[in-house]
């Protein structure tokens, strides 16, 4: 027995109670401190970049395929995804518990199995895996004193980032707001003209030359023609004369060489025009032309060799070696041949001539440098020239020296790039870089707004790891910026954000509502005992308690948090009572005169069963949290886990701790007499006298009571967890949608100066949404023109403000002062921005179905539905800004006639609309800087899409010119922002905000009977999600576990009492604990929330304590022969001070928390309350409800099974029954035979 040896051995007690101090001590200081319960979110996000794709394109060629194979992996529960232009993004929700590394490299390797069907264009898919260290745990502001904002950036960069990530557990630093300098490479209209010109100008040369050469051609063959003509009529003439037949033959040969040097001339002509087209013709066509030049070359090889016989035969005839009759026929058949050769040179001129005409207009055409200085070419180009990369080792002939071969040199200046060179052209000479684009250096100066106390500056977000602690970055993060200060005179560095100090902020509270707690609490003891003794005695179990749960948190690996350190405050008043009770029995036995060593012992023992029951029945209330899932589970279990840890060391210390120091104590103790409270106690047996003679009056006000408390539930709002405010506000201004840019930073100027103005504000940041950081890549943020329509500021306050309601002043004092400015300020003090994220906000409904035009309609169905309920406001579908959609609807049967399908045609205007690429970056002046490509040289318009010409190529690589007008039609519309899905089916959200005063449970309550009123059409499905849909879960979870921790009290109870009628007393406590709660709530404005209905299952397994010594003691004194009725009054009045003396220190504990207005203590004022409220009603009624019930349903005298004398034992032992089964044996033996013996 406990209580016996911790009086016999006192000091082994005394000697385990310093050990567990040391190692409680020792873990406090090792112990992770954090704002919230580690949390694991088993959540995954895949994201895939498809630049220039729609969101229609994305949703078919990205987002279908990855939901196909994702859908796939084991554990994953839900699968949503976002198809948006240039990007897809799809979440994976698995199942609770999920061992996310695990499903990491899952989703990565089903992923991977699909990626060779993506588009060619999409990006390799990237993976984050959702966690509440995404949040920056500090925003530190930075400006510095007689540096611009150039030079404040690059110190930033180079300086304060890296200090800040050499601190041990940051993860990263990320810089906004700093001023960033790049390349920009804009091609000029004017200068590629230029250039066209000079190299049409060359193009006509050469045109000019073939010309020139079919025009003498042409000569040439008009006089050889004449030539003929007027040798046919001399040889007609010789003939009819029969005048000699050599000057005939002469005169053929001569017409023959005259027709075959035409000829020549004709094929010459020819093949010089065909050479003209070829130097202008494209790569696919020159293989044809240069086939078509080889056999005209042959052919005037041909023409020149008959040219040689004809001049040869001439010659001979001339020598006079043929007769002249000879000659004459020869000439007459040469002359023939002339003529007919004449008329084919003729058709041979008239193809150089179409051949020139169509070689001129394809030269006239390609004379210009577009596809040179196409920006992609142009990107490629000067990555590759700006390349510098060793080769490897070159060695001497000697083989005793190496040198590293180091291979081309960077682009290290402006200068460089504009003298790089892009082509060397005949006729027009080098053209460089410069010769067709303007190359300056830009900044985004302007672009953002980032300001501090009014001047520029920069921001500083630093991110922790996964496992570090919050605090201690804090801290480490806070003296580094204290030494960089010294360091830099003249830098200013101001935490605006720091969620460390969020944490001391609340544990302060807390450890501030504990140690009053505490205090009370002893104050408490010393009024009902009247010594200060036993109080001390009762008063060191808190201390005790606290470090023995610190060293079972800090092996069970839970932090110092909100939720922790709420469950420690929360048992402050509770862990008392068990050495309360078992005190107060010691001291009331000993009041009658037992010894201070029996006292110790029999009121230890006495009171045993009860006491560790009452600790059963308050832990047992928290077992069914095992049964809980998602936030619930990891919000709720850390404060489980540390009540339950306190109150087991309670039960420890009570009955170890305390007997054994009471042997001490009470050795010399003189009972006190307590008058009023003897009077207190008479009255009290008078009054239950009085309630037990009538009945109904307790019974009637309790249940009359409970169902009001009831009604008021109805209409009590409801929210997931309390708000909580901090030292921190964040100001949300909106500017009206066609604000000018210098118009909403001027206004900003404004709300800056009225922020700083305002007293008890220390420090003000603003950033525009450029500088904002987001969740998404900044592949898929990037672009955004409007950005400066929303400005956020954050206010940190100075040290003179303490209290919440301050806090809230200053955001009404803002509002206030910038009432005249034309745009929406909406401030928010809560601290909770991680948690409002990751549970949502406001209203958000889901509507499902397959076709995206009907959700579209039934979404706006539904926004009537919602504006018809008061309380909602900026009701949304999505599609508000939604872009404006021109549907290019393309005559395919045209286009394919044409030789082209409508991905050529795609592909054609997705370059031309898309205006920049990047390329390199480039080392200017130490300075990286980003080299992009701008070509807004031929980008099409609203009114000129259908007559923007498109050049495309065939398969054969010929060019064609394509009028938009002519193979499409324009239809207006309206483009997505983003295609959702939800497990592959199409969804569509609605989602308004909460006026102010309205509560989002209880507006849905109205809105959910108009919903059920409309028609749903088949395959669609409305239901809630976000906010709401959590409530619901988490009322699900809650609801279950009080229906549990309901029935494992009452069965503890059934084994306590060994009966099932006084459990069923004792839980009567229970609902009047709960009308005392709602009451509680309700006078205070609380709503119900996650820890409030928490604080319900506390009073649960609270509350029924005072009923366990109640019925327990009443039990005893029955079974002592006292009558029903006198042994329920005999009970009241000696359990009275017991029941008032626990009761009173857990309410009197809890009070600074109900009480607190410092910053931080509104998170847990809603459990407090409850249990306040329920206990301090549920003390009261018990005194009256739990005797009258007991006297109205006990008939019969308990009593317990009879053993006898407990201290002997019957059984006789195996030896001793062998024993006597022998001499029996031996007995009847002698009988038999007793002539024998």
């Amino acid at each position: 027995m406990l209580s016996k040896f911790s009086v016999k051995r006192p000091y082994i007690i005394v000697v385990a109670v310093i050990i567990a101090l040391i190692l409680g001590g020792v873990s406090l200081s090792k112990m992770k401190t954090d704002l919230l319960p580690d949390m694991d979110i088993p959540y995954l996000m895949v994201m895939t970049t498809d630049p220039g794709a729609s969101a229609e394109k994305v949703e078919t060629e990205v987002t279908e395929v990855l939901e196909s194979t994702l859908s796939t992996v084991n554990g994953v529960t839900e699968i949503q995804s976002q198809s948006a232009n240039n990007f897809s993004m799809v979440f994976l929700e698995f199942e609770d518990g999920t061992d996310m590394d695990s499903a990491m490299v899952k989703v990565s390797s089903a992923v991977n199995e699909v990626e060779s069907q993506l588009p060619e264009t999409a990006g390799s898919p990237n993976y984050m895996e959702m966690s509440m260290d995404m949040m920056a745990t500090l925003y530190v502001a930075a400006n510095y004193e007689g540096k611009d904002i150039y030079e404040l950036s690059e110190f930033a960069e180079d300086t304060l980032s890296p200090e800040l990530e050499r601190i041990n557990g940051v993860a990263d630093v990320s810089v906004v707001g700093s001023a960033e300098q790049s390349v920009e490479v804009r091609l000029s209209d004017s200068k590629i003209e230029d250039i066209n010109n000079k190299l049409l100008g060359s193009v006509n040369s050469e045109l000019y030359d073939a010309k020139k050469s079919i025009d003498e051609g042409r000569s040439q063959m008009a006089s050889a023609e004449k030539a003929l003509k007027e040798q046919q009529t001399k040889l007609a003439d010789q003939e009819k004369a029969t005048t000699d037949q050599l000057g005939q033959a002469i005169s053929g040969l001569t017409m023959g060489v005259s027709s075959g040097t035409a000829q020549v001339a004709a094929l010459t002509a020819q093949i010089q025009a065909l050479q003209a087209q070829l130097a202008q013709a494209p790569e696919a066509m020159k293989p044809a032309l240069q086939q078509q030049i080889a056999a005209l070359q042959e052919q005037l090889t041909k023409a020149t060799s008959e040219l040689t016989n004809y001049q040869n035969q001439l010659a001979v005839a001339e020598a006079g070696g043929l007769s002249a009759a000879s000659q004459f026929g020869s000439g007459a058949a040469q002359l023939a041949n002339a003529l007919s050769m004449l008329e084919q040179n003729k058709q041979q001129l008239d193809e150089a001539q179409a051949q020139y005409e169509d070689a001129r207009e394809k030269a006239i055409k390609s004379a210009n440098i577009d596809a040179l200085v196409d920006k992609t070419t142009l990107a490629s180009m000067i990555k590759a020239q700006d390349f510098s990369m060793p080769a490897g080792y070159l060695g001497n002939s000697n083989d005793d020296e190496q040198w590293l071969l180091q291979v081309g040199t960077n682009i290290t200046s402006i200068e460089d790039l504009e003298n790089l060179m892009l082509v060397d052209l005949d006729g027009v000479g080098e053209i460089r870089l410069k010769d067709v684009a303007d190359i300056t250096v830009v900044d985004n100066v302007g672009d953002a707004y980032m300001k501090l106390n009014g001047s520029e500056g920069v921001c500083l977000m630093v991110y922790k790891s996964s496992t570090a602690s919050t605090s201690d970055i804090s801290n480490a993060c806070q003296a580094k910026i204290a030494d960089l200060r010294e360091d830099y005179p003249g830098l200013s560095l101001d935490i605006v954000s720091d969620q460390g100090s969020y944490i001391s902020l609340y544990i302060n509270s807390i450890l501030q509502s504990l140690l009053l707690g505490a205090l009370l609490a002893i104050v408490v003891l010393a009024l009902f005992l009247r010594d200060w003794k036993p109080t001390l005695i009762v008063a060191f179990s808190i201390p005790f308690s606290v470090l023995v749960a610190l060293l079972l948190m800090y092996f069970s690996g839970i932090s110092l948090n909100i939720m922790s350190l709420g469950g420690i405050a929360l048992a402050i008043g509770m862990l008392v009572d068990n050495s309360i009770i078992v005190l107060e029995n010691i001291y009331r036995l000993r009041g009658r005169g037992i010894p201070a060593q029996r006292a110790a012992v029999q009121g230890a023992k006495q009171i045993t069963g009860a006491v560790i029951a009452s600790t059963l029945t308050t832990i047992c209330v928290f077992l069914p949290i095992v049964f809980t899932t998602g936030i619930v589970n990891q919000m709720m279990l850390p404060f489980a886990l540390t009540i339950a840890y306190v109150l087991c060391a309670s039960l420890v210390v009570a009955l170890t701790l305390v007997p054994s120091l009471s042997r001490f104590v009470f050795r010399n103790y003189q009972p006190r007499r307590n008058k009023g409270f003897e009077r207190l106690q008479d009255a009290y047996a008078r009054s239950l006298n009085f309630f037990l003679q009538h009945k109904a009056i307790p019974l009637v006000v309790s249940v009359v009571l409970l169902v009001v408390a009831v009604g008021g539930v109805f209409n009590m709002g409801i929210t997931m967890v309390p708000t909580m405010t901090g030292k921190n506000m964040s100001v949300t201004v909106v500017m009206p949608e066609d604000v000018e840019k210098e118009d909403a930073y001027t206004m900003a100027d404004e709300i800056m100066d009225a922020a700083v103005s305002i007293d008890g504000v220390g420090n003000v940041a603003a950033i525009d949404g450029t500088s904002s950081l987001s969740m998404v890549s900044s592949t898929a943020s990037e672009g955004s023109e409007d950005a400066y329509e929303m400005f956020m500021f954050y206010l940190q306050m100075d040290d003179s403000v303490t209290t919440e309601e301050q806090v809230l002043e200053i955001g009404r004092q803002l509002s206030r002062d910038t009432e005249h400015l034309d745009c929406e300020v909406i401030t928010d003090a809560s601290s909770s921005d991680a948690m409002s994220s990751m549970l949502g906000s406001g209203l958000s409904i889901t509507i499902t179905g397959p076709d995206q035009e009907k959700l579209l309609a039934m979404s706006e169905d539904v926004m009537r539905i919602v504006d018809e309920v008061d309380g909602y406001t900026e009701i949304e579908n999505g599609m508000e800004e939604a872009d404006k959609e021109l549907h290019l609807i393309i005559d395919e049967d045209a286009l394919t006639k044409k030789g082209f399908t409508v991905a050529q045609l795609y592909q054609e205007l997705s370059g031309m609309l898309n205006t920049s690429t990047t390329s390199s970056k480039l080392t200017v002046d130490d300075k990286q800087m980003q080299v992009e490509i701008i070509d807004e040289t031929h980008v099409p318009t609203r009114e000129d899409i259908l007559d923007t010409v498109v050049t495309l190529t065939s398969q054969a690589g010929e060019t064609v010119d394509v009028k938009i007008g002519d193979v499409a039609r324009v239809e207006e519309g309206v483009a997505s922002n983003a295609i959702v899905h939800l497990n592959s089916d199409k969804t569509m959200t609605v989602s308004a905000e909460i006026e102010d005063g309205y509560n989002n449970a209880l507006l849905s309550r109205e809105l959910s009977e108009k919903l059920d009123a409309y028609e749903v059409p088949d395959k669609y499905q409305i239901y809630y999600g976000g906010e709401l849909d959590n409530i619901n879960t988490m009322l699900e979870q809650m609801l279950l576990l009080l229906i549990l921790g309901f029935v494992l009290i009452y069965l503890i109870m059934v084994a306590q009492f060994q009966s099932l009628l006084s459990p069923f007393i004792i839980i009567l406590t229970v609902p009047l604990a709960f009308t005392g709660g709602f009451f509680a709530l309700w006078f205070s404005g609380e709503g119900l929330t996650m820890l409030s209905l928490m604080g319900f299952a506390v009073l649960m397994g609270t509350v029924v304590n005072n009923g366990i010594v109640f019925v327990d003691y009443v039990n005893q004194l029955r079974r002592g022969g006292l009558e029903k009725h006198h042994a329920l009054v005999a009970a009241g009045k000696t359990r009275m001070r017991p029941i008032l003396m626990t009761a009173l220190t857990t309410i009197l504990a809890m009070l600074p928390m109900v009480f607190s207005m410092a910053i931080g203590a509104s998170m847990e004022r809603g459990m407090a309350l409850v249990v306040v409220g329920g206990l301090l009603y549920a003390t009261f009624m018990t005194l009256y409800v739990v005797p009258i019930m007991y006297d109205l349903l006990y008939r019969r005298v308990p009593t317990e099974v009879d053993l006898g004398d407990e201290t002997l034992d019957d059984d006789p032992g195996d030896a001793q029954a062998f024993l006597e089964s022998l001499q029996a044996k031996h007995a009847a033996q002698i009988a038999d035979h007793p002539q024998a013996t």
